[in-house]
């Protein structure tokens, strides 16, 4: 399954599983991905069972032929929009016909950037000069001043506002003021192919849980978030992005798998079918519980 490198908000799953002994009879194999929209290519290419995937990922590779299904909670959006600290702009608006470095197109992180705009009145890809690529090369060009702004993922936003960037609004507000929801927005959910989960039901419903349970432990214990900073990629030099890790983070690891999770996704794939991001929302459904 996957293995969540360093410098991502999944990173610190495995270690909290393995210290606090969560992962029961579960034997995993782990393989890194390189970052988002990488690892979501090594399911769809069988390279790996278990991978985080998104409702609009899904949905397009149900369209293009491959049927998978997301079984298990992962993360809620935790996508961001920066600026500069002597950025003049202050509105996502402010914006427009600008450069903003962005995750890769084939992301969830990027994919549920133009659904929020979309809700709100905004076609991304038409009113913005993005520039996608990996995670680390937007993070190049935010600093070096090479673009206006970023769209960018946890841990590395709460890196930058560390060091003086203005956060000028998330996705997740962008998706509530637009369409009027006061939920979450789901970002990912553990996925695989439809036919693996059918062969290995048990293996993913005690994936499902022993991921409900390392979240659990986030909330009861926020701190550990800090305490494993070193997997987020972040240095004990920087001490104010580690001391903003608890409060910014810790609402990002979902408690729950269960029907305000599945509003979240119809709800995405709704919106997507109607302003195009796909075609139409897939006939199978894209998600399940397994109890």
């Amino acid at each position: 399954m996957e293995d969540t490198q360093a410098g991502t908000a999944g990173a610190v799953i495995r270690p909290i599983s393995e210290r606090r002994h969560l992962l029961g009879d579960l034997r995993l194999s782990y393989i890194a991905g390189t970052g988002p929209g990488d690892v979501q290519n090594k399911l769809l290419s069988g390279a790996l069972d278990v991978a985080s995937m998104g409702p609009i990922g899904a949905a397009v590779s149900l369209a293009a032929g491959a049927d998978v299904l997301i079984f298990s909670t992962s993360l809620a959006n935790h996508v961001r929009w920066l600026v500069p600290e002597n950025s003049p702009y202050r509105r996502i608006e402010d914006l427009r016909g600008k450069q903003i470095a962005t995750p890769p197109k084939n992301s969830d992180a990027y994919r549920s950037t133009q659904l929020a705009c979309a809700v709100g009145g905004i076609d991304f890809e038409r009113d913005y000069h993005a520039h996608p690529g990996a995670v680390l090369a937007g993070l190049s060009l935010f600093e070096r001043g090479d673009v206006d702004a970023i769209v960018t993922i946890e841990p590395n936003a709460t890196r930058l506002v560390a060091k003086g960037a203005r956060q000028l609004t998330t996705v997740t507000d962008l998706w509530r003021h637009g369409s009027g929801s006061d939920s979450d927005l789901l970002l990912n959910g553990q996925g695989a192919k439809r036919s693996w989960v059918k062969r290995n039901e048990r293996t993913a419903a005690a994936l499902a849980e022993l991921r409900l349970r390392a979240h659990q432990y986030i909330h009861d214990r926020p701190g550990i978030l800090a305490e494993l900073h070193q997997y987020y990629g972040i240095p004990a030099t920087e001490k104010k992005a580690i001391a903003l890790l608890p409060e910014r983070l810790v609402g990002i690891y979902p408690t729950e798998w269960a029907e305000a999770s599945f509003t979240s996704m119809r709800d995405q794939l709704r919106v997507a079918a109607k302003v195009g991001l796909i075609k139409a929302v897939p006939d199978k459904t894209v998600y399940r519980n397994l109890g």
